[in-house]
């Protein structure tokens, strides 16, 4: 799904969209706590409704530095890219999760 126009979204999304709006370019990423603490939220509401936003097709891209809108094809891979690696950390985290032996920790403290 694409957006035709801001108002098409919800107030706090349209501020989140506005805010960015002065961040065009990956030179100008915002911290996100700093975003989150301008517009009056947590941390992780922030992180939700910008994958909110992801999926109706806004470009925000997020790297160490915080989040930007992306200005050409190299800073929106340099976004991409993160992404990626968080996908990869979350993937080798959940496969540790499901495989660890429900007495790991027991396991550990055990002497032989």
């Amino acid at each position: 799904m694409t957006l035709r126009k801001l108002t098409d979204l919800q107030k706090l999304d349209q501020n989140i969209i506005k805010f960015l709006a002065e961040h065009r370019g990956i030179e100008r990423a915002v911290k996100g706590k700093i975003l989150a603490q301008a517009l009056d939220i947590d941390f992780r509401t922030l992180q939700s409704r910008i994958e909110y936003l992801h999926k109706q097709g806004c470009a925000i891209g997020s790297i160490d530095n915080g989040y930007f809108i992306p200005t050409n094809e190299e800073e929106r891979r340099a976004g991409i890219i993160k992404k990626q690696r968080t996908g990869i950390a979350i993937n080798n985290a959940v496969n540790g999760y499901t495989l660890a032996e429900l007495d790991w920790i027991d396991q550990l403290f055990q002497e032989d």
